[in-house]
């Protein structure tokens, strides 16, 4: 299923791309120079000081976690299985965009957008040596995923409202943290505590749509829409030589929310 979902992520980014970048959309262009390309690809610092911040809100839910073996020398090793993938919490992000090319009724913007995804968490059982169910384990996630964006604003017939579209590539600070089992038995079975930790630099990807609405709080616009995430996949530490390969998270992917404010 992780497969078959990551398969349409990455065709849902593709196609968004090209519609984004869509000769179709474009009205001709005209010739450009080798100077007037420098300065086109390359912005001033005006150019720059005439950009835009946005300040994002909003909540998201995840999906994390992976069944899997852990292998013990010496041991036939314990099974971890998922019985809580799901979870949810708020969103907060922060942005900076210029003002790009247009393109017939579409203007493109790019820009940095980085996103505090806090904590989420996943849970499940232990089977010992495949035979005995004695223990439940928990961990939580954070995410700190940072884009590169490019986005597109298309207005629409209604007044003052546009569609907004935007892709984004970059990498994803993920913290795998809380790892903890619990006896299911009484406190027959110890709990082994065996892993630890660890954060994770993953490849992320996202992609949205909203709508923009212009002049809400004076001059300033306000943008609300969906947002998908893949935020890939983090791993833990391991406390003990004997194990022979440790926890993962499994590809992790979030739906958002949010609302945001261009100032």
């Amino acid at each position: 299923m992780a497969v078959v979902t990551r398969n349409n992520s990455v065709a849902l980014l593709g196609s968004l791309f090209a519609l984004v970048s869509s000769p179709t959309l474009a009205a001709s262009q005209p010739i450009v120079t080798p100077s007037s390309s420098h300065n086109h690809f390359l912005p001033t610092l005006s150019t720059l000081k005439a950009g835009h911040a946005l300040i994002q809100l909003g909540g998201y839910s995840s999906r994390q976690g992976a069944t899997q073996h852990i292998n013990i020398d010496g041991l036939i090793g314990d099974r971890f299985t998922v019985t809580k993938h799901g979870d949810s919490n708020g969103l907060l992000g922060l942005g900076y965009f210029i003002e790009g090319q247009s393109r017939g009724p579409l203007t493109m913007s790019y820009g940095i957008n980085g996103f505090y995804l806090p904590r989420t968490s996943v849970s499940g059982t232990v089977t010992q040596e495949n035979l005995f169910t004695n223990l439940s384990y928990g961990y939580h996630l954070t995410h700190y995923p940072v884009y590169a964006m490019a986005a597109s604003i298309i207005p629409l017939k209604l007044t003052k409202q546009f569609l907004t579209l935007d892709v984004g590539i970059g990498p994803n600070f993920m913290r795998a943290g809380g790892f903890q089992e619990y006896s299911l038995d009484n406190g027959v079975t110890l709990p082994d505590n065996a892993f630890s930790g660890r954060t994770t630099t993953t490849f992320s990807a996202t992609v949205g749509i909203g709508i923009r609405i212009n002049n809400v709080f004076g001059k300033a616009p306000l943008e609300c829409g969906y947002r998908f995430f893949y935020l890939g996949q983090g791993h833990f530490n391991t406390e003990t030589n004997q194990l022979q390969n440790t926890l993962n998270t499994g590809n992790t992917y979030a739906n958002a929310l949010l609302c945001g404010i261009r100032i």
